[in-house]
């Protein structure tokens, strides 16, 4: 599927979670009482929140989406994050290795709806296409298991001017993996300042995100800096930097899901399945497991799919394993 929504482009099935926007809700407002004198009193009449209809549970229209930016270090997510913020927040590395060592969570508001975004830990190159190290994927899963609220968007960050194997494997990973596909996943390319058309990037180099299976929900391709200050003030590339942070802006609000999804633990080892008979007897009954066959776990996973060696695939699995 492709369409166009403004300078972001949409590609990829999304019928699986359905349209990020399409779920049905309705706002109500809920009258907060209190007692005072024997006098039944409401104590915030403006609160509101948003139902889903099919469920019935309601969320706070205070509560911010959550939106978690991944990728191999050095791609920019914190370049990224400050750019949506506005102001330097986010330390910035001037090299090709990242300078953020433990996840943070930065509140931000597009066009009235609330988000925090989480800047996180990069993800080692893995030049030859190997998983990256394991702490970092381990603090990485650990934040996206105890995010409250759940999560509407993940942001995979990459740096041109190609697309590594290692990036397919991180997708894997994290996507494919973990998430099980459930939260809707968009891409954004920097260091594209060189480029004459950084949109046209992304033409040249869809083919291999398909080839890779990294099938998006949006993309935008972007400069993540200013340029060279001029003797004016001005940056030399302040121009396509405010470009970049209005297609970073609208590709979360065209990407994001209404419905945040927890992730859920994931099964990591091989795992046996018996089916349950009972047998009724004078003395009373008995239960019997017959074993009708295994089940893979995501070890196996991280074998087929991202080329890692067993060995390595279970010593990581059992550091992801003590995270409930």
């Amino acid at each position: 599927m492709s369409a166009a929504h403004g300078s972001v482009s949409l590609i990829g099935d999304t019928s699986h979670f359905g349209s990020p926007k399409t779920h049905p809700h309705v706002s109500v407002t809920v009258i907060l009482c209190e007692m005072s004198n024997g006098i039944l009193q409401a104590s915030n009449p403006r609160t509101s929140f948003t139902m889903d209809r099919r469920s019935g549970k309601g969320r706070s229209s205070t509560t911010p989406f959550n939106v978690v930016l991944f990728g191999e270090s050095g791609a920019g997510k914190s370049s990224i994050l400050n750019m949506l913020l506005g102001t330097n927040v986010a330390a910035v590395s001037g090299g090709a290795t990242g300078c953020t060592f433990e996840s943070t969570g930065y509140d931000i508001s597009i066009d009235g709806t609330s988000f925090r975004v989480h800047d996180t830990v990069g993800l080692e190159d893995g030049e030859h296409g190997r998983i990256p190290t394991s702490k970092a994927i381990v603090q990485l899963y650990s934040l996206l298991r105890r995010l409250e609220g759940g999560i509407s968007l993940l942001i995979f960050c990459m740096r041109a001017p190609r697309v590594k194997e290692s990036a397919k494997h991180n997708w894997i990973l994290f996507y494919d993996i973990i998430c099980q596909c459930r939260v809707p996943i968009s891409i954004v390319v920097t260091g594209l300042e060189q480029e004459r058309d950084m949109d046209g990037w992304w033409k040249g180099n869809e083919k291999t995100f398909r080839q890779y299976g990294m099938h998006s929900h949006g993309h935008a391709c972007i400069t993540a800096i200013r340029g060279k200050k001029k003797a004016n003030g001005q940056y030399s590339l302040q121009q396509e930097y405010d470009e970049s942070m209005l297609k970073v802006k609208n590709m979360i609000k065209t990407c994001y899901q209404e419905q945040p999804r927890p992730v859920e633990r994931v099964h990591w080892f091989q795992r046996v399945v018996y089916e349950t008979t009972y047998e009724h007897h004078c003395w009373g009954t008995e239960v019997i497991k017959t074993k009708v066959g295994d089940m893979k776990g995501a070890v196996d996973e991280l074998v087929d799919r991202c080329g890692m060696p067993k060995k390595d695939a279970e010593a990581l699995a059992k550091e992801l394993n003590k995270i409930k």
